[in-house]
């Protein structure tokens, strides 16, 4: 098989699967970014992290689902900063900044655009893309946690909450440790609308306490 079958073939598991996905018809019935709006409503009913009024800064954030969702919660009163690499359609009460946030000023353009206030919440869907390659998809990851704890403890206000997604493998307990060294509290959990054969998951970090603690 060629390299260009193979990418046919795989594009068309790909639309299949997207086809089948419950939550994808969902979304494009509703007019949603994305299914991933649903993995958030999912945390943030379990785990109360969005309210009313807050502030929230999205990290990774298009094409925007997650925003979408954090949005519709803060309302009028509330405010979302979504900042991502690639652009993004302008949503309502979303400000969006394009931005490499593993550049070396990123932290530094984001507190710009805070006009150097400090956020209720952070939450980041974003991931690597994945090669299959254990230690090289644990490298890519550890390259977008460490710019994200960064500016998580630049802009987020003392008792403030993080929400971003992982993937399990040998260092998810050594996750849950560095959480904690932050946050009074951490826990994992994979909500239903991410599939079923996907090793991802989402860190809940609750009531940050220490953010001059260096990752």
């Amino acid at each position: 098989m060629t390299r260009s079958s193979h990418r046919k073939k795989k594009s068309a598991s790909w639309h299949q699967t997207q086809n089948r996905d419950g939550f994808v018809r969902e979304a494009n019935r509703l007019g949603l970014r994305s299914r991933s709006y649903f993995k958030l409503e999912e945390l943030n009913r379990k785990f109360g992290i969005v309210k009313q009024g807050m502030s929230v800064l999205d990290l990774g954030a298009a094409p925007g689902g997650w925003s979408q969702y954090a949005s519709r919660v803060v309302g009028k009163n509330g405010q979302v900063f979504a900042v991502d690499l690639l652009d993004m359609k302008p949503l309502p009460n979303v400000q969006f900044l394009q931005l490499d946030i593993t550049t070396e000023n990123a932290t530094d353009q984001i507190q710009s655009v805070l006009r150097n206030s400090s956020v209720d919440v952070v939450i980041s869907d974003m991931a690597p893309n994945i090669t299959g390659i254990a230690s090289t998809d644990a490298l890519n990851f550890e390259n977008l946690q460490k710019p994200m704890f960064k500016i998580c403890t630049s802009v987020l206000r003392k008792g403030g909450n993080l929400v971003f997604k992982a993937f399990k493998n040998a260092e998810s307990v050594e996750l849950k440790q560095k959480c904690l060294l932050l946050f009074e509290q951490c826990e994992f959990f994979k909500p239903k609308a991410s599939r079923s054969r996907s090793s991802e998951f989402y860190v809940i970090a609750k009531k940050l306490k220490n953010p001059d603690q260096i990752l």
